[in-house]
């Protein structure tokens, strides 16, 4: 029993290793910029063109406002919807911003023109400060007043840049869609009336929390793009415009669905719409520029040095005011900034010898004559002009695009520990897995301190040949972890292995056809990784695995069933057809369920067309019968022991409509709009009432043992954790979802009655293989039928502020995790469950128990394990193509979260069974 115990600790210290392991390796693919603190002087900006003398020009604008609508896409402003806007705007740009579509490395774009690290997508939620030179330290060494409201990012990434600031109070709490913003307006207000200021930064959000909430097709979102072209109206006209820039962009798009932080054509494009009061041309052409591109046009706009880091281009559009040779100056300036960082980037040789040497070349021979003729012959030459303008350019967007595609830097260091680290874990796991303990593990205080001295040695070594070059003291502890994980483990699996050889019998594996077909999934699945079409489409693959497997089962089934009824004693075909239409008959709930998954399929599309109001009928019938399952499946598959408990986990399924009637989602007979909060307090009280009641009643039905020691069932408080887990994941679900919590149990169900009809034999039993293979294809294809997939657009925070009036990134995670892990978590809980129940009926003893889960466990983690470890090989090997952060980079984040909500779930199911002495 105390072998048992200790798998269930190895199988957890296993998973933390490989987490360990897994952020390793994301850290080295992934880098966190190391932001250089150089800042740029006045002796930045050139003085000279070869012998002649070049003066910068001056500022243009006392004021520049730059209006930041979160999720503006591109095709938002429009005539109909943002109609002042629309009409006054000078130009009317698209720019593109990079991946990750989410805010924080967007400002950090906006501001330093730099291309953001991937990585930053992780670092959105917990903000850190910009340390590196940026337009707004420019203006703060120049003295120049900053003001900002809105989203209190800025703040973090830049809290003492601004002298005066207004920032939301909870800037991720997504319902609020009009609070936050009349702040802004009035700040904008307040701020029209001065003349300190030089930069005016007002960021909305309103508009994202409205595409998060209730998707781009919401109602709303027209009210609020009128909102903000008021705003723009009210600048306009304020009487100090005359000497303002207004400039209205977004800091990344909104996808059809809503969200953001993906790479569609929605998200990845945002309107840039150019504001002053007289327009000398207005163009009608959507010229594309990108993000990068803002930062360095505002310091020509300000008469500044540009950003040391900025890698973009200028925009003409913005110069359009400046003389012709103020213009040349700035592109000249630019083209001369980047094949500064080119040549220090790529050499000076690579650069000379690239036709980027050429053009910047010709611009210059260009600009100088055009600067001669202009200053001896007092003329300027439009087409002398465009020569140099033309050149300049061509050499700075094509400079620009080799610095953004070299800022991606690996370390193959990081890389190769997090990879042996992943890689000496599901070795040792599969071992363990195999030999069925864990006696063979090095333990000794010798032994340790071996591996100690190893592992310094090796890090030594590698720092002094570079291939690692850490500095600090957390982070080489970290490393050094991480190099004796690697030596313990390929020690223990030095000694297993060796023992092996020396009492090694004839390993023979095997199975039925139908485990096979079963594993080949999974194997299938693991290869498919290797294509990003594949990761794109996932959902559909799981739905055709999933379905295929479950058929098979059932002809399997059936056939069995059939044969089962001695068709050779029919005495005619009659009597045959007979036979056979009785046993399609008895099997009608596996033909239905197998018939309802193709709709589940579909269903999130069903979802999009059923959430709108003029479907709010259908979205209500949609959620009663979701509720009204779920009702049933309590009955029917003895989850309640009482009618008692029946009737309470009912009324908590109605308090769930009773909310969503409240929140106008769906009808409701009578007026609940304002008590809500009232609605969900009941609801976690009735919650409450039903567990306790739920638990009594298993301490009740409970055995005596000894007159004084009480054994509570484990299966029974594992219904109660399953019943509990159902309840959250229908509040937490959108309300079209709700049908997909009873039809999980219903399809786990059939699939685990055709799986106990397997043979009965081999060392681990067919039918626990089979029941947990089938668990694995049944929560994939559940999970995604929910509507997730490998985009971060997909993420729905919604279900994080539920009962929520403040943003807590703690609770918000813990219920968004809770929605959108709800597949996986409920069925690996039931099958234990299922398990549990079934050694209850057929009295099988405590140690054969433990064995069972103790598989369970560990072949459900190695089935996490292994997908895992092989997509990250495979991210290696695929580092430049072309859809590396685009496809492959957001799959990688989710499998590693996938890794931790492993660990969670293992974590809470060892508690249960080391509570019940299993």
């Amino acid at each position: 029993m105390e072998q048992t115990k200790y798998s269930k600790l190895f199988l957890l210290w296993m998973i933390i290793t490989f987490i360990y392991g897994a952020g390793i390796f994301l850290f080295g693919f992934f880098p966190i910029n190391n932001y250089t603190l150089e800042h740029a002087t006045r002796e930045g900006r050139p003085q000279n063109l070869d012998e002649l003398r070049l003066t910068p020009p001056a500022q243009l604008y006392t004021q520049t406002i730059l209006m930041l609508v979160d999720a503006m896409r591109s095709d938002f402003p429009t005539s109909r919807d943002m109609p002042f806007s629309y009409k006054n705007s000078c130009s009317r740009l698209k720019v593109r911003v990079n991946i990750p579509t989410v805010t924080m490395p967007r400002l950090k774009s906006l501001m330093t023109g730099t291309v953001s690290n991937f990585i930053d997508i992780i670092l959105n939620i917990g903000h850190v400060e910009q340390l590196s030179d940026s337009l707004l330290h420019r203006l703060q060494q120049r003295n120049e007043t900053a003001v900002f409201a809105g989203d209190r990012t800025w703040i973090s990434l830049f809290p003492k840049q601004f002298k005066r600031f207004t920032a939301n109070a909870d800037s991720f709490f997504v319902n609020d869609f009009y609070e936050g913003d009349k702040n802004v307006t009035k700040v904008l207000s307040k701020e029209l009336q001065e003349t300190d200021w030089m930069l005016l930064v007002l960021h909305y959000l309103g508009l994202d929390h409205i595409g998060h909430v209730e998707g781009s097709e919401s109602s709303k979102i027209p009210l609020k793009l009128i909102e903000m072209d008021k705003v723009v109206e009210k600048v306009y006209k304020s009487r100090h415009f005359h000497k303002q820039l207004l400039l209205l962009t977004g800091d990344h798009g909104m996808r059809d669905g809503g969200g953001h932080g993906g790479s569609t054509y929605g998200e990845m494009y945002v309107p840039f719409l150019i504001f002053k009061e007289n327009c000398n041309t207005k163009s009608s052409r959507s010229n594309e520029y990108n993000q990068i591109d803002i930062a360095p046009t505002l310091a020509i706009l300000w008469s500044m040095e540009i950003p040391p880091m900025s890698v973009g281009c200028l925009i003409p559009e913005l110069l359009h005011e400046f003389s012709f040779e103020d213009q040349l100056y700035a592109y000249y300036y630019n083209a001369l900034h980047l094949m500064r960082k080119a040549n220090i980037k790529f050499g000076k040789e690579y650069i000379d010898s690239s036709s980027t040497s050429k053009w910047f070349t010709t611009a210059k021979s260009a600009h100088k004559q055009f600067l001669l003729t202009k200053r001896n012959e007092n003329f300027e030459n439009a087409f002398t002009f465009e020569d140099a303008k033309v050149h300049y350019l061509r050499l700075s967007r094509d400079i620009s695009e080799q610095l953004s595609d070299s800022l991606v830097q690996f370390d193959y260091g990081l890389i190769a520990i997090g990879l042996s680290l992943m890689t000496l874990v599901v070795s040792q796991t599969l071992l363990v897995f195999n030999k069925g303990n864990v006696n063979d593990l090095l333990t000794g205080k010798g032994e340790f301190l071996c591996t100690i001295v190893i592992a310094v040695c090796i890090n030594k070594l590698c720092h002094y040949q570079r291939y690692i070059t850490t500095t600090g003291t957390i982070s080489t502890f970290a490393l050094l972890l991480a190099i004796m994980a690697n030596v313990h483990l390929l020690l223990n699996m030095t000694k297993q292995i060796s023992r092996s050889f020396h009492d090694c019998t004839d390993l023979q594996i095997s199975l039925p056809t139908q485990i096979w077909v079963l594993l080949g999934c999974l194997v299938f699945h693991s290869i498919s990784l290797s294509s990003s079409s594949f990761i794109e489409n996932e959902d559909k693959m799981w739905h055709y695995l999933g379905t295929s497997a479950l058929i098979l089962l059932y002809f399997q089934s059936f056939c069995k069933e059939l044969w089962a009824s001695k068709l050779e004693l029919c005495e005619n075909s009659l009597a045959l057809y007979s036979v056979f239409l009785k046993r399609i008959f008895k099997s009608h709930s596996s033909l239905l369920v197998c018939s309802g998954l193709a709709i589940l399929a579909r269903w999130n599309v069903v979802g999009s067309y059923i959430n709108h109001e003029k479907a709010k009928p259908w979205l209500s019938c949609v959620l009663a019968a979701g509720l009204v399952l779920f009702s049933l499946c309590l009955h029917q598959r003895i989850f309640v022991q009482t009618h008692k408990e029946f009737a309470i986990y009912s009324l908590a399924a109605m308090l769930i409509y009773c909310y969503r009637a409240s929140k106008g989602t769906v009808f409701s007979i009578f007026d609940t709009s304002s008590c809500d909060n009232f609605i969900l307090n009941y609801f976690w009280i009735v919650v409450g009432i039903a567990t306790c009641t739920s638990l009594s009643s298993v301490v009740l039905n409970s055995k005596r043992l000894n007159g004084h020691q009480l054994h509570t069932s484990p299966a029974g408080c594992f219904k109660v954790v399953v019943t509990f887990l159902l309840l959250i994941s229908m509040l937490l679900h959108k309300p079209h979802n709700v049908v997909l919590v009873a039809s999980l149990i219903y399809t786990l169900s059939l699939s685990y009655d055709m799986c106990s009809k397997l043979e009965k034999k081999t060392l681990h039993n067919y039918k626990y293989l089979s029941k947990v293979l089938c668990t694995i294809l049944v929560s994939n294809m559940f999970y995604f039928y929910q509507g997730n997939s490998n985009s971060f657009a997909t993420i729905d925070l919604n279900p994080g502020y539920i009962g929520q009036t403040t943003y807590n990134p703690i609770i918000v995670g813990i219920l968004v995790t809770l929605n959108m892990y709800s597949a996986p978590l409920t069925a690996i809980v039931y099958l234990i469950t299922h398990i549990l129940q079934e050694n209850d009926i057929i009295k099988t003893n405590k140690l054969c128990t433990t064995e069972h889960i103790n598989f369970i466990l560990y072949f459900y983690t190695l089935s996490i394990f292994l997908p895992v470890l092989i997509y990250f090989w495979l991210l290696l090997f695929f580092r430049y193509h072309l859809f590396i952060y685009s496809v492959f980079a957001p799959k990688a984040f989710y499998e590693y979260y996938r890794v931790i909500v492993l660990f969670l779930t293992v974590f809470m199911t060892t508690i249960n069974l080391y509570i019940f002495n299993l």
